[in-house]
Protein backbone atom coordinates (compact mmCIF):
# COMPACT_ATOMS: atom_id res chain seq x y z
CA UNK A 1 0.00 0.00 0.00
CA UNK A 2 1.52 3.66 -0.86
CA UNK A 3 0.09 6.87 -1.81
CA UNK A 4 1.48 9.57 -0.52
CA UNK A 5 4.91 9.86 0.12
CA UNK A 6 6.70 10.48 3.63
CA UNK A 7 9.43 10.36 5.86
CA UNK A 8 10.15 9.57 9.21
CA UNK A 9 12.77 11.52 11.98
CA UNK A 10 13.42 11.08 15.03
CA UNK A 11 13.90 14.45 17.06
CA UNK A 12 14.34 16.53 20.11
CA UNK A 13 13.54 20.13 20.93
CA UNK A 14 13.81 20.41 24.67
CA UNK A 15 11.97 17.14 25.88
CA UNK A 16 11.91 13.61 25.23
CA UNK A 17 12.83 12.40 21.42
CA UNK A 18 9.36 11.86 19.62
CA UNK A 19 8.94 11.23 15.65
CA UNK A 20 8.08 13.52 12.85
CA UNK A 21 6.38 12.21 9.56
CA UNK A 22 7.54 14.74 6.98
CA UNK A 23 5.23 14.98 3.85
CA UNK A 24 6.39 17.67 1.25
CA UNK A 25 7.98 20.69 2.90
CA UNK A 26 6.24 20.41 6.31
CA UNK A 27 6.79 18.46 9.28
CA UNK A 28 4.22 16.54 11.37
CA UNK A 29 4.87 15.47 15.01
CA UNK A 30 3.53 11.90 14.62
CA UNK A 31 2.19 11.63 18.14
CA UNK A 32 -0.42 14.52 17.29
CA UNK A 33 -0.86 13.60 14.46
CA UNK A 34 -2.04 10.10 14.83
CA UNK A 35 -4.64 11.28 17.54
CA UNK A 36 -6.19 13.45 14.79
CA UNK A 37 -6.51 10.81 12.27
CA UNK A 38 -7.39 8.59 14.66
CA UNK A 39 -10.93 10.17 16.00
CA UNK A 40 -13.78 8.70 14.63
CA UNK A 41 -12.04 5.70 12.99
CA UNK A 42 -11.71 1.89 14.64
CA UNK A 43 -9.48 0.79 12.68
CA UNK A 44 -6.00 1.38 11.23
CA UNK A 45 -4.54 1.45 14.63
CA UNK A 46 -0.49 2.42 14.59
CA UNK A 47 1.30 0.30 17.48
CA UNK A 48 4.60 2.30 18.45
CA UNK A 49 3.92 5.84 17.97
CA UNK A 50 6.63 6.95 20.15
CA UNK A 51 9.73 5.81 18.30
CA UNK A 52 10.76 4.60 14.61
CA UNK A 53 12.39 1.04 16.49
CA UNK A 54 8.82 0.83 17.74
CA UNK A 55 7.27 1.01 14.66
CA UNK A 56 9.76 -0.96 13.06
CA UNK A 57 9.14 -3.97 15.05
CA UNK A 58 5.52 -4.27 13.44
CA UNK A 59 6.54 -2.54 10.27
CA UNK A 60 3.45 -3.79 7.81
CA UNK A 61 0.88 -3.01 10.16
CA UNK A 62 2.44 0.16 10.93
CA UNK A 63 3.03 0.84 7.25
CA UNK A 64 -0.05 0.54 6.26
CA UNK A 65 -1.52 3.14 9.11
CA UNK A 66 1.28 5.55 7.91
CA UNK A 67 0.42 5.69 4.51
CA UNK A 68 -3.22 6.77 5.65
CA UNK A 69 -1.88 9.42 7.34
CA UNK A 70 0.04 11.19 5.11
CA UNK A 71 -3.44 11.24 2.98
CA UNK A 72 -4.69 12.65 5.52
CA UNK A 73 -2.12 15.38 5.38
CA UNK A 74 -2.12 15.71 1.87
CA UNK A 75 -5.67 16.12 2.13
CA UNK A 76 -5.13 19.45 4.03
CA UNK A 77 -6.95 17.71 7.41
CA UNK A 78 -4.23 17.80 9.69
CA UNK A 79 -4.29 20.27 12.58
CA UNK A 80 -1.98 23.36 12.63
CA UNK A 81 -1.36 22.64 16.22
CA UNK A 82 0.28 19.07 14.71
CA UNK A 83 3.51 21.16 12.78
CA UNK A 84 6.66 21.20 13.60
CA UNK A 85 9.19 23.69 13.03
CA UNK A 86 11.75 21.57 11.63
CA UNK A 87 14.64 23.77 11.60
CA UNK A 88 14.24 24.19 15.39
CA UNK A 89 14.59 20.70 16.36
CA UNK A 90 17.74 18.47 16.85
CA UNK A 91 17.59 15.52 14.20
CA UNK A 92 19.02 12.95 16.19
CA UNK A 93 19.44 9.30 14.84
CA UNK A 94 16.72 8.11 13.38
CA UNK A 95 16.73 4.30 15.28
CA UNK A 96 18.25 5.35 18.05
CA UNK A 97 18.97 1.81 19.83
CA UNK A 98 19.39 -0.46 16.85
CA UNK A 99 20.25 -4.31 18.51
CA UNK A 100 23.09 -4.44 15.90
CA UNK A 101 24.87 -3.00 12.96
CA UNK A 102 26.32 -4.62 10.08
CA UNK A 103 28.74 -2.92 7.79
CA UNK A 104 30.17 -4.17 4.18
CA UNK A 105 33.52 -3.62 3.55
CA UNK A 106 35.23 -4.13 0.11
CA UNK A 107 31.85 -2.83 -1.58
CA UNK A 108 32.70 -1.18 -4.51
CA UNK A 109 35.53 -2.15 -7.29
CA UNK A 110 36.92 1.51 -7.20
CA UNK A 111 37.27 1.61 -3.59
CA UNK A 112 39.61 -1.91 -3.41
CA UNK A 113 41.61 -0.53 -5.94
CA UNK A 114 42.61 2.77 -3.96
CA UNK A 115 43.05 1.01 -0.95
CA UNK A 116 44.94 -1.52 -2.73
CA UNK A 117 47.20 1.47 -3.60
CA UNK A 118 48.24 2.07 -0.18
CA UNK A 119 47.89 -1.84 1.56
CA UNK A 120 50.71 -3.99 3.08
CA UNK A 121 49.90 -6.30 0.93
CA UNK A 122 53.09 -8.41 0.47
CA UNK A 123 52.64 -9.73 -2.61
CA UNK A 124 50.97 -9.70 -6.61
CA UNK A 125 49.24 -12.94 -5.32
CA UNK A 126 47.41 -11.29 -2.56
CA UNK A 127 46.74 -8.15 -4.53
CA UNK A 128 45.17 -10.23 -7.46
CA UNK A 129 43.02 -11.83 -4.80
CA UNK A 130 41.71 -8.70 -3.27
CA UNK A 131 40.76 -7.66 -6.55
CA UNK A 132 39.40 -10.83 -7.54
CA UNK A 133 34.87 -10.59 -7.24
CA UNK A 134 34.37 -13.30 -9.06
CA UNK A 135 31.15 -14.56 -6.56
CA UNK A 136 31.58 -18.35 -7.44
CA UNK A 137 34.18 -18.28 -4.42
CA UNK A 138 34.29 -14.91 -3.07
CA UNK A 139 31.87 -14.00 -0.60
CA UNK A 140 30.79 -10.54 0.73
CA UNK A 141 32.85 -9.03 3.40
CA UNK A 142 31.32 -7.87 6.69
CA UNK A 143 31.72 -6.30 10.50
CA UNK A 144 29.90 -5.42 12.96
CA UNK A 145 29.96 -1.84 14.05
CA UNK A 146 28.84 -0.26 17.94
CA UNK A 147 25.46 0.56 17.93
CA UNK A 148 26.99 3.47 20.45
CA UNK A 149 28.39 5.59 17.55
CA UNK A 150 25.53 6.97 15.97
CA UNK A 151 25.42 10.59 16.04
CA UNK A 152 22.50 12.56 14.45
CA UNK A 153 22.57 14.19 11.01
CA UNK A 154 24.24 17.41 12.75
CA UNK A 155 25.75 16.85 15.51
CA UNK A 156 29.78 16.93 15.86
CA UNK A 157 32.33 13.76 14.94
CA UNK A 158 34.86 14.27 17.72
CA UNK A 159 38.37 13.28 16.33
CA UNK A 160 39.84 10.89 19.39
CA UNK A 161 43.35 12.84 20.65
CA UNK A 162 44.56 8.68 19.80
CA UNK A 163 43.44 9.35 16.26
CA UNK A 164 45.85 10.60 13.67
CA UNK A 165 44.28 9.33 10.45
CA UNK A 166 40.29 9.74 10.74
CA UNK A 167 38.54 8.93 7.67
CA UNK A 168 35.22 9.18 5.54
CA UNK A 169 32.73 6.90 3.90
CA UNK A 170 29.40 7.87 2.47
CA UNK A 171 27.10 4.83 2.39
CA UNK A 172 23.50 3.65 2.03
CA UNK A 173 21.71 2.28 5.18
CA UNK A 174 19.05 0.05 5.47
CA UNK A 175 16.70 -0.78 8.31
CA UNK A 176 15.37 -4.20 8.92
CA UNK A 177 11.48 -4.04 9.50
CA UNK A 178 10.66 -7.85 10.53
CA UNK A 179 13.00 -10.95 11.73
CA UNK A 180 14.59 -12.45 8.55
CA UNK A 181 16.86 -15.84 8.83
CA UNK A 182 18.43 -17.33 6.02
CA UNK A 183 17.05 -15.19 3.41
CA UNK A 184 17.32 -15.41 -0.43
CA UNK A 185 18.58 -13.08 -2.99
CA UNK A 186 14.70 -13.74 -4.04
CA UNK A 187 13.20 -12.83 -1.24
CA UNK A 188 15.86 -10.66 1.19
CA UNK A 189 14.27 -7.20 0.28
CA UNK A 190 10.75 -8.09 1.51
CA UNK A 191 13.06 -7.95 5.46
CA UNK A 192 14.35 -4.48 4.71
CA UNK A 193 11.54 -1.30 5.94
CA UNK A 194 13.37 1.29 4.81
CA UNK A 195 17.04 3.80 3.87
CA UNK A 196 18.84 6.42 5.61
CA UNK A 197 22.11 7.82 4.65
CA UNK A 198 25.40 7.24 7.04
CA UNK A 199 28.89 8.16 7.17
CA UNK A 200 31.27 5.21 8.50
CA UNK A 201 33.89 7.25 9.88
CA UNK A 202 36.82 4.82 10.42
CA UNK A 203 40.23 5.39 12.43
CA UNK A 204 42.51 3.86 9.53
CA UNK A 205 45.88 3.94 12.17
CA UNK A 206 43.66 2.02 14.40
CA UNK A 207 42.28 0.05 11.62
CA UNK A 208 46.18 -1.84 10.94
CA UNK A 209 47.71 -2.03 13.97
CA UNK A 210 51.53 -1.89 14.07
CA UNK A 211 51.19 -3.38 17.36
CA UNK A 212 49.62 -6.67 15.71
CA UNK A 213 51.08 -7.30 12.39
CA UNK A 214 50.10 -10.14 12.10
CA UNK A 215 46.69 -9.86 12.90
CA UNK A 216 46.34 -6.81 10.29
CA UNK A 217 42.82 -5.73 10.85
CA UNK A 218 41.36 -4.54 14.08
CA UNK A 219 37.69 -3.77 13.24
CA UNK A 220 36.46 -2.26 16.48
CA UNK A 221 39.22 0.07 17.05
CA UNK A 222 38.99 1.01 13.81
CA UNK A 223 35.37 1.67 13.23
CA UNK A 224 33.46 1.90 16.38
CA UNK A 225 34.79 5.16 18.66
CA UNK A 226 31.73 7.40 19.52
CA UNK A 227 30.73 9.50 17.33
CA UNK A 228 31.74 7.71 14.31
CA UNK A 229 28.48 6.62 12.82
CA UNK A 230 26.32 9.93 11.69
CA UNK A 231 22.91 8.78 10.39
CA UNK A 232 19.88 10.73 8.64
CA UNK A 233 18.33 12.71 9.06
CA UNK A 234 15.38 10.67 7.56
CA UNK A 235 14.12 7.05 7.34
CA UNK A 236 12.94 6.61 4.26
CA UNK A 237 10.51 3.24 3.65
CA UNK A 238 11.32 1.46 0.78
CA UNK A 239 8.14 1.94 -1.27
CA UNK A 240 8.81 5.35 -1.64
CA UNK A 241 12.75 4.06 -3.15
CA UNK A 242 12.11 2.85 -6.83
CA UNK A 243 15.47 1.59 -7.44
CA UNK A 244 17.83 1.65 -4.21
CA UNK A 245 21.11 0.55 -7.26
CA UNK A 246 20.54 3.93 -8.81
CA UNK A 247 21.46 6.17 -6.65
CA UNK A 248 23.96 8.97 -6.25
CA UNK A 249 25.86 9.19 -3.38
CA UNK A 250 28.28 12.04 -2.38
CA UNK A 251 30.61 13.44 0.57
CA UNK A 252 32.16 16.53 0.64
CA UNK A 253 35.17 17.89 2.82
CA UNK A 254 34.80 21.69 3.88
CA UNK A 255 33.08 21.82 0.37
CA UNK A 256 35.35 20.01 -1.64
CA UNK A 257 34.12 17.07 -3.20
CA UNK A 258 35.80 13.79 -2.16
CA UNK A 259 33.64 10.94 -2.99
CA UNK A 260 31.44 10.74 -5.94
CA UNK A 261 29.75 7.01 -7.04
CA UNK A 262 26.36 5.34 -7.62
CA UNK A 263 25.00 2.34 -5.61
CA UNK A 264 24.94 0.47 -9.45
CA UNK A 265 28.53 0.20 -8.65
CA UNK A 266 28.17 -2.50 -5.66
CA UNK A 267 30.02 -5.48 -6.24
CA UNK A 268 27.35 -7.44 -3.76
CA UNK A 269 23.89 -6.19 -4.23
CA UNK A 270 22.09 -5.65 -0.91
CA UNK A 271 20.03 -8.56 -1.40
CA UNK A 272 23.43 -10.50 -1.82
CA UNK A 273 24.47 -9.07 1.70
CA UNK A 274 21.18 -9.59 3.18
CA UNK A 275 21.42 -13.65 2.03
CA UNK A 276 25.36 -13.66 3.78
CA UNK A 277 24.29 -11.78 6.86
CA UNK A 278 20.93 -13.39 7.88
CA UNK A 279 23.06 -17.19 7.30
CA UNK A 280 24.95 -16.37 10.03
CA UNK A 281 22.70 -14.14 12.07
CA UNK A 282 19.36 -13.81 12.88
CA UNK A 283 18.60 -9.93 11.88
CA UNK A 284 15.61 -8.03 13.69
CA UNK A 285 13.56 -5.51 13.47
CA UNK A 286 15.22 -1.85 13.60
CA UNK A 287 18.87 -3.52 13.09
CA UNK A 288 20.66 -1.75 10.36
CA UNK A 289 22.94 -2.50 7.95
CA UNK A 290 24.72 -0.26 5.33
CA UNK A 291 26.09 -1.33 2.21
CA UNK A 292 29.43 0.28 1.50
CA UNK A 293 31.46 3.14 0.10
CA UNK A 294 32.38 4.81 -3.35
CA UNK A 295 36.10 5.79 -4.25
CA UNK A 296 37.21 8.71 -2.95
CA UNK A 297 37.99 8.20 0.80
CA UNK A 298 40.79 9.90 2.25
CA UNK A 299 43.28 6.85 2.83
CA UNK A 300 43.51 6.39 -0.84
CA UNK A 301 45.35 9.93 -1.05
CA UNK A 302 47.03 10.28 2.56
CA UNK A 303 44.46 13.13 3.70
CA UNK A 304 42.24 12.89 6.66
CA UNK A 305 40.00 14.87 8.97
CA UNK A 306 41.28 17.22 11.28
CA UNK A 307 39.32 19.56 13.77
CA UNK A 308 37.55 22.32 11.90
CA UNK A 309 36.95 20.28 9.14
CA UNK A 310 32.86 20.08 7.95
CA UNK A 311 31.60 16.97 6.40
CA UNK A 312 28.76 16.45 4.19
CA UNK A 313 27.26 13.82 3.15
CA UNK A 314 24.68 12.80 0.90
CA UNK A 315 22.22 10.20 -0.18
CA UNK A 316 20.13 10.95 -3.46
CA UNK A 317 16.46 10.59 -2.61
CA UNK A 318 17.06 9.84 1.17
CA UNK A 319 18.66 12.58 3.23
CA UNK A 320 21.98 15.00 3.67
CA UNK A 321 24.13 14.94 6.39
CA UNK A 322 26.54 17.95 7.62
CA UNK A 323 28.57 17.21 10.51
CA UNK A 324 31.69 19.29 12.12
CA UNK A 325 35.00 17.73 12.97
CA UNK A 326 35.69 18.88 16.89
CA UNK A 327 38.66 18.02 18.71
CA UNK A 328 38.29 15.74 21.79
CA UNK A 329 37.84 17.21 25.23
CA UNK A 330 38.14 15.59 28.22
CA UNK A 331 35.82 12.80 29.18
Amino acid sequence: MTGTPFKLATVENGRAPFVIMVVGDSAYGLDGLYRAWRQGRRGGALVGVGSILLLLEDWDTNFEALCLMADFVAAGSAPESTLVDATSVRYLPPILRPGKMIYAAANYGDHIREMLNVSRLENSEDRENMLDRDKAHVRPYSFLKAPSALIGAHDDIIAPSDCSKIDWEVELAMAVGRHAKRMTTANAMDCIAGYMTTNDVSARDWNMRDDWPSLRSDWLGGKSHDTFAPMGPYFVPRAFVPDCMNLRLTLKVNGETKQDGNTSEMVFSPEEQIEFASDMISLEPGDVLSTGTPAGVGHGAGTYLQPGDVVETEVEGIGAMRNNVVAETGN
